[in-house]
């Protein structure tokens, strides 16, 4: 009788990464007809870092459409400003009818301290297209927001208390309006600079990091094979 022999961790790792592409490619062919059919789900590549470290540069995400479940506080989605074509992605914070404040890193909503984990990374990579390094975390709470480090960046605390809506003064978010914020709290331009988001514009709900890479100046591409098939928090 004859044994099965385990396939090596070479041979495993490569099948994993044939099985992934081939995943992405079935994606990209539905996702195309899916766009144009306006269904359930479309697919989207986040191009810049205002998610990081939640989500970075060269993540490709399946996005679930806005018909298929309501949106609620913690939500990462895909949306649009009023008269703006451009698609953005952000994480819903306030919620229509609430009272919001942005006092220097904290958020209070209707008056009550937001529960956020806030992260201080290293500011020398703060607009890399890696996920920038971790040097403390303070407070808990369901999802992570990410500050520079004052003490290495040189950046004066003007940063965090800019912008014309709810950072000054408390700003009660209208009807079936949504307060949006960049998890990347410090390159953001959110609705602190630009106002609250009508539900109408928002498109869907992240749900999985389908791909993730990066090209480099001279046209490589980098997979990054760990933040494949995963959630973003």
């Amino acid at each position: 009788m004859s044994s099965l022999n385990p396939i090596s961790k070479p041979r495993r790792q490569t099948w994993r990464k044939i099985g992934i592409i081939s995943f992405v490619v079935l994606m990209a062919l539905f996702g195309a007809t899916i766009f144009y059919g306006k269904l359930f789900f479309n697919f989207v590549r986040v191009p810049v870092g205002s998610m990081a470290n939640t989500i970075i540069p060269g993540d490709h995400l399946v996005i679930k459409t806005r018909a298929y479940g309501d949106i609620a506080r913690g939500n990462v989605i895909v949306f649009k400003y009023p008269g703006d074509e451009t698609y953005y992605i952000g994480r819903v914070v306030g919620l229509p009818h609430e009272t919001i404040h942005i006092c220097d890193r904290f958020v209070y909503i209707n008056g009550e301290r937001l529960q956020e984990e806030l992260v201080t990374v290293d500011a020398r990579d703060f607009l890399n297209m890696e996920p920038i390094p971790e040097l403390s975390t303070e407070g808990t709470g369901p999802y992570r927001v990410y500050y520079v480090s004052r003490s290495e960046s040189g950046l004066e605390t003007e940063v965090l208390t800019s912008g014309d809506y709810g950072v000054e003064d408390p700003y009660r978010i209208p009807e079936n309006h949504y307060f949006l914020m960049g998890d990347n709290r410090d390159n953001s331009n959110d609705s602190r600079h630009r106002g609250t988001v009508p539900g109408e514009l928002i498109v869907g709900k992240s749900t999985t990091i389908y791909w993730s890479s990066m090209t480099d100046d001279a046209g490589n591409e980098t997979v990054k094979w760990d933040r494949i098939f995963t959630t973003p928090k």
